[in-house]
This record gives C-alpha cells, sequence and structure tokens, in this order.
C-alpha cells in the first residue's frame, strides 16, 4: 500500500473527510486529494503534520510494499541483519518466525509483538472493534522506544 492509500485509509479510520485534513495542517482539500490518489508526493514535513493530525505517527504513512513472498522474505532478512532476532524455527507443526533474545534488539522486538497478541486477541474476542484495531496499527501501538529499551 502507497503513501497515498495509507493517508485515505487512516483518515477514513479517523472519521475525517479531506477538507477537514486539510483544515487541520494548513493545506487544501485539492492537495490531500492528489496526495491520496498518488498524484502528488508529500514531503517529510507534510506527512508529519499529517500524521500528528490524525493522532498517528508518520512511519505508519510510509510507502512499505509486500507483494509477494520474495517481497515477504527480503522484510524478515533485513530485520534479522538489523539485529531484531527474527529467525525461522522448525516445529512439529512447521515452520514459524521467532526471536532470538539474544539479539541486540530482541527485548523491543518482543514488546512490539506482545502488543500486536493482545491487540489481536482483542479483535477475536470482540473486546476491540476493527476500527480501533485499525487505529491501534495505525500509531503502531503506541510503541515507544524509550519505553521499550527499559526492558533490556
Amino acid at each position: 500500500m502507497g503513501t497515498g492509500e495509507r493517508i485515505r485509509k487512516a483518515r477514513n479510520t479517523a472519521g475525517m473527510t479531506q477538507q477537514q485534513l486539510a483544515d487541520a495542517i494548513g493545506k487544501t482539500k485539492s492537495a490531500i486529494a492528489n496526495y491520496e490518489k498518488g498524484d502528488r508526493t508529500p514531503d517529510k514535513a507534510t506527512i508529519a503534520d499529517i500524521a500528528a493530525a490524525l493522532g498517528i505517527l508518520p512511519e505508519s504513512l510510509k510507502n512499505r510494499e509486500l507483494e509477494t513472498v520474495a517481497d515477504a522474505l527480503d522484510a524478515l532478512l533485513m530485520m534479522e541483519e538489523a539485529g531484531f532476532g527474527i529467525e525461522p524455527v522448525e516445529t512439529k507443526n512447521g515452520i514459524v518466525i521467532a526471536v532470538d533474545p539474544n539479539a541486540p534488539h530482541a527485548p523491543k522486538m518482543v514488546m512490539a509483538l506482545e502488543k500486536w497478541n493482545e491487540q489481536r486477541k482483542a479483535l477475536r474476542g470482540g473486546d476491540i472493534s476493527q476500527v480501533e484495531y485499525a487505529l491501534w496499527r495505525g500509531d503502531f501501538g503506541g510503541i515507544d522506544e524509550d519505553e521499550a529499551g527499559e526492558r533490556q
């Protein structure tokens, strides 16, 4: 999903119109429409303004294309190389992805996965709605790098 699609989805999830978002960040409605259609690309400062107006992290609006198995494997390999401890593990039920607890960024990764698991359980159990789950995802679950670092 491209940046424009992510902006549109986040705006709709937040219940805002293009005009409301435009007013919130000091842009025109047509500018927002052009961003969402992909006709124009917002600069870093505008992405930060849009994210702030929508109550999400700017990183959640970045273009991250995962369309093929090769794309997904590439993302996993990048996470492995970056020290997040992602590794394949063979179990009796097949191959799963696990986190090596000795990896440099493992505590942060484990914390993020725990939060994600909690939200998925809440969604499946009916404790939160699809909209609430989408809002949580848009904010990356409120993952705070400083807070995550405290678990190390």
